[in-house]
């Protein structure tokens, strides 16, 4: 995909975009006879994206299928934006949300609240 993209190959980086996308959604554990927007909305319902990035991720999928099928190719700068969403979504979701989670086990509990003396609690 990259190799595509630094050679201007734009039909095919879209194309791998998809490509990537698809097989992302199959490592988070998607099963992958559904389809792009199924999975899409998979993703969105699992808490994995929210929905402006479910808009964005159908928009890089909608563009690889138009590369696929349509003969559609992106202009440089569109190719880009596309490759800048998708990465933005795999950094997140593989690399930085991962090392953030892992970072949970290791914050203290926050302590419990003692109430005032001489405050009456209701019920």
């Amino acid at each position: 995909m990259y190799v595509a993209h630094d050679n201007q190959a734009h039909i095919l980086t879209a194309i791998g975009l998809r490509t990537a996308l698809d097989r992302a959604t199959e490592v988070i554990g998607i099963d992958p006879a559904k389809t792009f927007d199924e999975k899409l909305n998979e993703l969105r319902n699992g808490g994995w994206i929210g929905q402006t990035e479910r808009d964005i991720l159908g928009v890089v999928t909608d563009a690889g299928n138009a590369a696929a099928h349509r003969g559609w190719e992106p202009d440089s700068q569109e190719v880009s934006e596309l490759l800048s969403s998708l990465e933005v979504f795999l950094h997140r979701a593989f690399i930085v949300g991962q090392k953030a989670l892992g970072i949970k086990k290791s914050i203290p509990a926050k302590p419990e609240r003692l109430l005032a003396v001489g405050k009456k609690t209701t019920p």
